[in-house]
């Protein structure tokens, strides 16, 4: 068994194995080196950027849809190896840069070499992608008011106010074409129920075309366009709802007026207002400016008086004044003579003298009533508390109607109703006057 033994050695001393065997070393060692220094092969060279030249007529790309490319290349192994995207620069053709207008469309690339390696080739139609869908515009900016778009309702005994967003206006730049869709701007919010406080909330913009159709919102995410703002705080007040009296303001009229009597009536005498929900505004009625009487004569059928809306709370309906009526077919009006004459608010230490005798005034009111008044049924009073001591000064007197003709006013047209003649001087005392006779007397005797 032992001289059967296999030696491998021994086939290093036959001659056929020997050249079998180099043969063989020597085609594998060829096959692993990169052998010939003329032999070409091939690669790819992946994620070139593509370059965008610069543009006249004042365009822009402002889309592409690609934004890399690969193409593949040719030459030494050696060189390739070391070869990378920054050695080839990848572009658009003269079609491109030649643009004049705006443009959205598909537009050939082409490769040429950015480096100083040249021992390779591009090869012709090999890049991937090899067109590039663009858009190309001039760039704008326009301005635009937002308003407001919600489903806001409100419940029931509850108002809303007047919205308030936190910007009034948007400014949204980019394509120009594409801004000349945009017709509208509307901050949106869902609420989805009926609200009985106020509201602050943050809502999105939106834009529209002159159709209210939104504007896509590829023309964003492409950057096309760009706004300013995303979203602006709308506010939302929601009032309690309350309803309030009228209460008519009358003046020259008599103080104990009856407007209960048929002869003026007040529409509406209810009103609703909306007020804070906050318990700052407590009213139960609402009053009216002035309304003079003196100036209503039974030719008057109506007048239009404005209210007097407290500050922070708002009419429904916008209500801003009442209509006071008068009821002509049972008004008239007849002349007095009026002889109670009275002074007010004399000064201490005063006197004063009235001159006049009477003063003739034009009584309007409630038929009946006007048929049982006299003369003694008025009095004029004239205010001295402004008046010096001296000489005579003519004041207007008030005209005052006993209580029982409660439907009856004093009227005039002109600003000085009725004059009356009146002076104040001083009081003189008792001392004063012993002494002014003691010193008249002494000089009648001095005279004898």
């Amino acid at each position: 068994m032992k001289g059967n033994k296999f030696n491998f050695s021994k086939l290093f001393y036959n001659d056929r194995f020997v050249m079998l065997f180099s043969v063989i070393l020597a085609f594998i060692i060829w096959v692993a080196l990169p052998g010939n220094m003329d032999d070409t092969t091939y690669a790819v060279i992946k994620d070139i950027p593509i370059s965008i030249p610069e543009l006249g007529n004042e365009l822009k790309v402002f889309y592409m849809d690609k934004t890399k490319t690969s193409v593949r290349v040719s030459g030494n192994a050696i060189i390739l190896r070391n070869l990378t995207k920054d050695d080839i620069e990848v572009t658009f053709g003269d079609d491109f840069t030649g643009l004049e207008s705006a443009v959205q469309g598909k537009f050939k690339l082409t490769a040429k070499k950015a480096s100083l390696a040249n021992d390779y080739s591009i090869q012709a139609n090999s890049l991937d992608p090899d067109e590039v869908n663009v858009f190309v515009d001039r760039e704008d900016a326009i301005e635009i008011p937002i308003e407001s778009k919600t489903d806001a309702t409100v419940g029931e005994n509850y108002h809303m106010g007047t919205v308030t967003l936190s910007q009034k206006t948007v400014t949204v730049k980019g394509a120009q074409t594409i801004l000349q869709k945009i017709s509208s701007a509307k901050a949106v919010y869902t609420f989805g129920k009926e609200l009985t406080e106020t509201q602050n909330v943050e809502a999105q913009l939106k834009f529209y075309d002159s159709n209210d159709k939104e504007i896509d919102s590829d023309y964003f995410e492409r950057k096309y366009i760009e706004a300013d703002i995303q979203a602006v705080n709308i506010k939302i007040p929601v009032m309690k709802v309350k309803p309030l009296n009228v209460v008519p303001k009358f003046i020259n009229a008599p103080l104990t007026l009856n407007t209960d009597g048929g002869l003026i009536t007040i529409s509406p005498q209810t009103i609703e207002i909306a007020a804070p929900d906050d318990d700052t505004i407590d009213i139960d009625s609402i009053s009216t400016k002035d309304i003079d009487l003196s100036r209503v004569s039974p030719d008057t059928s109506s007048i239009t008086v404005d209210l007097v809306i407290p500050s922070g709370i708002k009419t429904i309906g916008d209500t801003s004044s009442v209509t006071v009526s008068f009821n002509t077919g049972n008004m008239t009006s007849k002349n007095f003579t009026v002889k109670k004459l009275r002074a007010l608010n004399v000064p201490e230490g005063k006197y004063v003298t009235i001159h006049s005798k009477s003063v003739t005034v034009t009584i309007v009111g409630d038929k009946s009533q006007l048929e049982k008044m006299t003369d003694s049924d008025l009095t004029a009073y004239v205010d001295v508390s402004d008046i010096n001591s001296g000489g005579s000064v003519t004041k207007n007197a008030e005209i005052v109607i006993s209580a029982q003709m409660d439907q009856c006013w004093p009227y005039w047209l002109n600003d000085d109703p009725y004059p009356v003649v009146v002076s104040v001087a001083d009081k003189v005392t008792l001392s004063e006057a012993s002494s002014a006779e003691s010193s008249t007397a002494e000089s009648s005797q001095n005279s004898q």
